[in-house]
């Protein structure tokens, strides 16, 4: 890749401790020789990787990675119960799988009781659920999906992990929560976050009156249950974000404005543009004086037919590149002149953005608000603060919106 956009700017790439030179055919194979025989090796690497670890996985031993909390590495590599450590695993365990207490109420009893991981953070519903659902405290060790005796010491019995799965299989609880049975991913997941506590909010959903509400929660009340930030109706926040953009897209002099500020930006590229244009043509230019002169040469009998012919090959080559590279700098130039604005206009704006809203798939309405849309900042359930990647049309108290129950 490096090499490709050096050869679009007319760089060629030398090398001193490497016998290949890119401004030549001779040097572009030994480039591309050198490249197969790199893969090559990475790819044995990784298989080699791969046949030991699952060896090794085979004969019951640790195959590496993060050591499990209840466990620690021994001077062989082999591991051994850690037994503070383990009492809080089998405590887990027992209250899941005979009190019957969630994964939630779980971290919540540990962390009142002063208890954290080996990292001295409280606990969180995820970590909790892995180790529930981790084979390792049974004695076996798992790779790719296949179980394998271990050669380590169980922390909990067969029937008490057998309990804590049943229980888990009725739950149908996941690592990764809710937000992955909401239907359809949330249109602002990746730009809304908790006002009070910073973190990121994710689409869940519940159900409510026989009905499905979707929503979005703070992933820290989520998690850890340390911030007591609203459930926001996800429809509704959305319907308001897109009744806002259409509201501006119709209103002529806030787009007039916004269509001026990007012809402005826009006309600041076009002398970057043009300097590049008049660098591929003169290069061009000068490469096709050179092939004049080798066919001069070869003429005149000074120069071989076969060296005349690698010669120009090489210069043909290079002429090809810099038509492309011309071809995509005028096709820039030409998306730099934007059309004129007109009430027209911005009613087929307003019909395409309705259209995609209404019929696209859900990757393309993320992509299209993601455009317009910077960053949204939940305080409660009924103000939210939108930042809009459009110049600002009203005053900032305008923008708090005061969503319907």
């Amino acid at each position: 890749m490096m090499v490709d956009e050096l050869t679009k700017l007319g760089v060629a790439l030398k090398s001193i401790t490497e016998p290949f030179d890119t401004a030549n055919a001779a040097g572009k194979m030994m480039l591309q020789m050198l490249g197969v025989f790199a893969e090559f090796e990475h790819a044995t690497i990784v298989e080699r990787t791969r046949v030991g670890l699952e060896r090794k996985a085979k004969t019951g031993s640790f195959v590496g990675g993060h050591i499990p909390y209840g466990y620690r590495l021994d001077e062989s590599k082999r591991l051994v119960i850690h037994e503070e450590e383990a009492l809080i695993v089998r405590k887990m365990f027992t209250m899941y799988a005979l009190g019957k207490e969630g994964a939630s109420a779980i971290c919540n009893k540990l962390n009142d009781a002063g208890l954290r991981n080996r990292n001295g953070r409280k606990w969180g519903r995820r970590v909790v659920l892995y180790l529930l659902k981790n084979p390792l405290y049974v004695g076996k060790i798992r790779w790719r999906e296949v179980l394998y005796e271990g050669q380590h010491d169980p922390v909990v019995s067969d029937i008490l992990f057998e309990k804590a799965r049943e229980v888990l299989d009725e739950r149908s609880e996941e690592l990764k929560g809710r937000q992955w049975h909401n239907g359809d991913e949330r249109l602002l997941t990746g730009i809304i976050k908790c006002a009070r506590c910073k973190s990121h909010m994710f689409g869940g959903g519940g159900q409510k009156g026989g009905r499905y509400i979707p929503y979005y929660v703070c992933s820290k009340r989520f998690n850890q249950h340390e911030c007591k930030q609203d459930y926001v109706r996800a429809e509704l926040l959305e319907a308001a974000i897109v009744q806002d953009i259409k509201a501006m897209f119709r209103d002529e002099d806030f787009m007039a404005r916004v269509w001026a500020e990007a012809n402005r930006r826009l006309g600041a590229e076009k002398p970057d543009i043009e300097k590049d244009i008049a660098r591929v043509e003169a290069e061009a230019t000068k490469v096709r004086a050179s092939v004049e002169r080798y066919f001069e040469a070869f003429e005149a009998g000074t120069l071989k037919a076969e060296l005349c012919n690698r010669k120009v090959q090489d210069l043909q080559d290079r002429l090809e590149q810099l038509d492309t590279e011309q071809r995509e700098l005028e096709a820039r130039r030409e998306r730099l002149e934007l059309p004129a604005i007109d009430r027209e206009m911005l009613s087929a704006l307003v019909d395409n953005f309705e259209q995609v809203i209404a019929e696209g798939p859900n990757a393309q309405k993320k992509d299209l608000l993601r455009r317009l849309v910077k960053k949204v900042l939940v305080h409660d359930r009924r103000t939210i603060e939108i930042w809009y990647g459009l110049p600002n049309a009203r005053g900032f108290e305008h923008w708090n919106k005061d969503l319907p129950e």
